[in-house]
């Protein structure tokens, strides 16, 4: 098999008037009028009430019932991003109401995701009167129904799987389950990170004086974090919860000791966040313990903070390693599988539980084929499937059921376990399944390019002008950017291992000095006085009370003689007109 064809994108739509040429241009490109674009800008607007989410004025008094008893409540998150920032501001926020709190993130390794009736008695026996789930819980119907006699149950969620075959989806019966995506929900915003419905709990207990006034504004930065590190689109409630919560993550001391370690000026960006303060946070869920990072979003002390800090780096590294290693061998055994395949399929028992979802999520992007990639544990197998070419996830594994022992998620990635003998049979029904739904899907990666620029607009002022986007993530990504025509000046290797790239482009009107990173072979393909075109995103890069921006690579193409607007290069949006 080799990697999906690459192409170019670039809308043809006339940009906005009104506005500096290229936002104009990449607020058209993205399908905005003028009315819509005004609104997009303008993110003025509060946050919805959260008491028209499904149950929640249930779940204010059965929290605040078991407040008033003086009962333990238990925070039961999941061991990723989203969910241990979700159990960290439900914790903390609890704890200043003078409750006792049970924090608690079930290990990947051995316990696996969702919530677990021996950690339901585990939690009963400490004196757990009340358990709320984060990130989890909707389609726990047996151990909800089998929990410790006399335990409130409220679950705070954002997944809702339908049943295999389509058939409506069984809710745990718990005391209240705040779901914005229930069938019947009335609320305005259905795309809340787990981490965003815990904030909206929060929201409701300060509103009834359950927790002291300022706790949801004091939450904000967890909300923020969890909600673009689980890849929510970055519209409606959450633009807003992110963009107010990414100048308040330096609150938390554990946190600012974080984004220090991985070199992020504060604030933080929201592509900080993405590919730098989340992955660490991830990184302990999946090496070790996932209560690692729980500590640190905890940790009220600054020398304690920079300990753990420093461990999740570390944890961060071996999980570097680890995928570099299993993406590597797994990339030999693509390598001999036929072009025309739907789908790649690949188990091995060495590879980690932890890190096969990111070399499925590698795989897909690379080869535009739904992956499916296992740890083939002898007890029992585990793996994690990621969309491409718009195959429903769920939907392909419903097709090849009777192969798995269980499975779960949503149509762009989902869990899956099966027995290890049966993977050769699960591999030939889930291409099966997955030809039925793309059969005629062209396989292409594409790049959808929002605006061309002359080289000269590459300037501190014209990412200025692009924060105007920020914040940037899932559903709303930074601007992709693209310059024509440059030729390469030269090209040179950095990084512990010179795994990062960084190369000159000169233009007819200005320099661009760009960078890729894990892309060490890239430079073998830029020799001095190349003609290529290249397509980036723009950062700022501060250093002793210095600016310069930097052009953060994402594709080169030996440059075309006619531009992407099918003009003469050169003949590109120039903010310089402005």
């Amino acid at each position: 098999m080799q990697p999906a064809p690459r192409r170019w994108r670039l809308s043809d739509a006339e940009p906005l008037p009104g506005l500096h040429p290229v936002i104009g241009q990449v607020l058209a490109a993205r399908g905005f009028d003028q009315a819509a674009a005004a609104a997009f800008l303008d993110i003025s607007g509060g946050y919805h009430d959260p008491f028209g989410l499904p149950a929640m004025e249930a779940a204010v008094a059965a929290v605040q019932s078991t407040v008033a008893e003086g009962g333990a409540i238990a925070i039961y998150g999941d061991y990723d991003a989203d969910g241990v920032t979700a159990c960290a501001m439900l914790t903390r926020c609890l704890r200043a109401a003078g409750a006792t709190v049970i924090p608690y993130i079930p290990n990947r390794m051995t316990e696996g995701y969702g919530l677990h009736a021996a950690a339901l008695a585990e939690l009963a026996a400490q004196g757990a009167r009340c358990v709320i789930t984060v990130d989890c819980g909707t389609s726990s119907v047996d151990v909800a129904l089998g929990r410790p006699a006399n335990m409130r149950l409220v679950v705070t969620d954002h997944h809702l799987a339908l049943a295999p075959g389509g058939s409506a989806p069984q809710l745990a019966p718990a005391d209240a389950l705040v779901n914005p995506k229930l069938p019947g929900s009335a609320y305005a915003f259905d795309g809340l990170a787990g981490a965003g419905v815990a904030f909206k709990l929060i929201e409701a207990l300060e509103s009834r004086g359950v927790v002291p006034v300022g706790s949801s504004e004091a939450s904000l930065g967890l909300a923020a974090l969890g909600t673009i590190a689980d890849m929510m689109p970055l519209r409606g409630e959450n633009r807003v919860i992110v963009r107010d919560g990414l100048p308040r993550l330096a609150d938390l001391p554990g946190l600012r000791a974080l984004c220090d370690v991985a070199g992020i000026t504060l604030p933080p960006r929201g592509t900080d966040i993405a590919f730098a303060v989340g992955p660490r946070i991830n990184a302990a869920g999946r090496m070790e313990d996932a209560r690692l990072a729980l500590e640190l979003c905890l940790c009220d002390d600054p020398d304690e903070a920079m300990r753990l800090a420093m461990d999740l780096d570390i944890q961060n590294r071996l999980r570097q390693q680890a995928v570099a290693l299993a993406l590597a061998e797994a990339e030999e055994q693509v390598a001999n599988i036929d072009d025309g395949a739907a789908a790649i399929v690949l188990g091995d028992p060495g590879w980690p539980m932890g890190i096969v979802g990111l070399v499925a999520g590698r795989l897909a992007e690379r080869y535009a084929r739904p992956a499916f990639i296992a740890c083939l544990d002898p007890a029992e197998a585990k793996g994690s499937a990621r969309s491409a070419g718009g195959v429903h996830i769920v939907k392909a594994l419903d097709g090849a059921a009777t192969s798995l022992l269980r499975y779960g998620g949503h149509a762009a990635a989902a869990g899956f376990s099966l027995e290890a003998s049966r993977f050769d049979e699960f591999r030939e029904l889930i291409t099966a399944s997955v030809s039925e739904q793309n059969a005629e899907v062209e396989r292409v990666r594409d790049f959808t390019i929002d605006c061309e620029i002359s080289g000269i607009d590459v300037t501190p002022e014209l990412c200025q002008v692009l924060d105007q986007l920020e914040p940037s993530g899932q559903g709303n990504p930074a601007p992709l950017l693209a310059v024509c025509g440059a030729r390469v000046l030269g090209t040179s290797t950095f990084g512990s291992e010179s795994q990062h790239i960084r190369v000159t482009l000169a233009t007819g009107s200005g320099i661009v000095e760009a960078i890729a990173f894990n892309k060490p072979n890239l430079a073998d393909h830029l020799p001095r006085g190349r003609i290529v075109d290249a397509c980036f995103g723009l950062e700022v890069d501060s250093f002793q009370g210095f600016q310069r921006v930097r052009a953060r690579l994402r594709d080169l193409r030996p440059a075309r003689a006619i531009s992407l607007t099918g003009q003469p290069v050169g003949a590109a949006v120039s903010s310089s007109a402005s």
